[in-house]
């Protein structure tokens, strides 16, 4: 069987994205597989993954392919039944230093057509145009609940380069164009301060809103809140077990955004609360609509690991869930009654929402 010169090169980049800095730490199934057997995996179960089974489902082409990586990072054993990551080339540690190197090489592209762009599309036009390109991270929102969820694109995509210098090199290039568009194009530290200033900004907007003119004597007479108010759905909190050490909130919403499709953006994501503090051994995650916590409980049936830490998923049911939500909703209640006091005082509260829990 021949197989062209452009086929082998795209079995090449597919294989090691899969093994790369980027998806490998995310992938909870590759990455068990990758941890008995020093690091080989056989390819009968390579052959299992979608993407490398549309170029090719001969094994002998496959390793064939690989062999001719000038890349160094994969690896075929002897009779190529089995690929591994180079083990001289192991994964950058899980740390806050690791994290700052990986987005010093990752750039934020917007302006792609939202509804005819695929991720093939985009790895052929950046890996044809620019050999320094390892990943690329389609940035997609849901719609909808449950069964009916359906994820869409954004627009929006994060590009992780070998090194800072092609990142940078990429970001200032003002000739760069996709479908001769031209595109708004940034470093994704950037992006992201940019976005939270956003959110400051949002939020103080909203709060003067609430509370009004410091100069303003009058207060409108508030709407006394009904028990609807304070209904909370049921099948829609998950807890965590096995945490502890230096996770963090944001380390437990990038697992369940990155591996189980879960939505955090801030203002329209799929997660009401978090409650969990750095060092606990134990979070639980409430969702906004009914029964959401069940489809991540589903995927979720095996240890994950997070920062050397074991972390296992189950879904509140029963007495369990009734306590929560009764608890939840008594917390609710004490802090609309606490900014109900700020505002009889005559000023707005400006100061955080008090308890130890935060908001997401």
């Amino acid at each position: 069987m021949v197989i062209t010169e452009d086929v082998e090169k795209k079995i090449i980049r597919q294989v090691e994205y899969y093994f790369g800095d980027f998806n490998l730490p995310r992938d909870k199934f590759l990455m068990e597989e990758t941890k008995g057997n020093d690091g080989w995996v056989t390819m009968e179960t390579m052959l299992k993954f979608k993407r490398l089974m549309e170029l090719s489902s001969d094994k002998d082409v496959i390793t064939s392919a690989l062999k001719k990586s000038k890349a160094g990072l994969m690896e075929v054993n002897e009779d190529s039944s089995k690929i591994r990551r180079n083990p001289e080339i192991p994964l950058p540690e899980n740390t806050v230093e690791s994290k700052t190197a990986i987005e010093a090489r990752t750039v934020y592209v917007k302006g792609f057509d939202t509804e005819n762009t695929s991720l093939d599309e985009l790895l052929d036009h950046f890996n044809e145009t620019n050999t320094d390109v390892v990943s690329i991270q389609l940035r997609n929102y849901s719609v909808g609940k449950g069964k009916e969820k359906v994820w869409k694109f954004k627009g929006s995509i994060f590009v992780t380069f070998k090194n800072p210098e092609s990142a940078t090199a990429f970001v200032e290039d003002k000739e760069w164009k996709y479908k001769d568009k031209a595109m708004i194009i940034k470093f994704q530290k950037n992006y992201l301060e940019d976005k939270q200033k956003e959110h400051d900004e949002k939020k103080r907007n909203k709060s003067q809103g609430r509370g009004g003119n410091k100069d303003n004597k009058a207060v409108k007479e508030e709407k006394p809140a009904q028990d609807d108010d304070f209904k909370m759905p049921k099948g829609a909190v998950l807890k965590l077990t096995g945490l502890g050490g230096d996770i963090t909130r944001e380390d437990i919403k990038e697992v369940l955004n990155t591996q189980y499709e879960v939505n955090i953006d801030k203002d329209s994501g799929d997660i009401a609360f978090v409650t969990y503090e750095k060092g606990e051994a134990e979070a639980k995650i409430r969702f906004k609509q009914e029964n959401a916590a069940k489809p991540v409980a589903e995927k979720w049936t095996e240890a994950v690991s997070l920062k050397e830490h074991k972390v296992e998923c189950s879904i509140l049911e029963g007495e369990e869930e009734e306590a929560f939500l009764a608890k939840s909703i008594q917390d609710l209640k004490n802090r609309r009654n606490k900014n109900k006091g700020h505002k009889r005082k005559g000023g707005f509260n400006s100061g955080g929402r008090g308890g130890k829990r935060s908001r997401r």
